[in-house]
């Protein structure tokens, strides 16, 4: 195979996405999962001192777009150990979305 053979098949087989590229977007979507982690840690820990009670709306959407990264991973790469940390992330989401709920229903009250 020539250069410009090869080039061109490994183009088609990852869809003209470069190899750097693809790897940075990983590399983004990452941190980017670690600062909202970090974020959630801080709302929580600023309603808990100033205001004395727990938030969960910031946990609901973290975990659900955690559990959603998951489960694509799973779908893609069929691996048992992604399915379980997609399913945990989602029980997790559901969790805070149960707080979240009792929270405003006792505000309601």
């Amino acid at each position: 195979m020539k250069k410009d053979e090869i080039l061109n098949a490994s183009r088609k087989e990852h869809r003209n996405k470069d190899l750097a590229e693809m790897e940075v977007v990983y590399q983004a979507g990452s941190h980017a999962s670690r600062v909202g982690a970090l974020v959630c840690c801080l709302l929580s820990l600023l309603a808990s001192v100033l205001a004395h009670t727990m938030i969960y709306s910031p946990w609901v959407i973290y975990f659900s777009i955690i559990a959603t990264q998951w489960l694509v991973r799973f779908i893609k790469m069929k691996r048992k150990s992604d399915l379980v940390l997609t399913v945990l992330f989602f029980v997790l989401s559901i969790l805070a979305l149960v707080g979240f709920v009792s929270h405003l229903l006792e505000v309601r009250i």
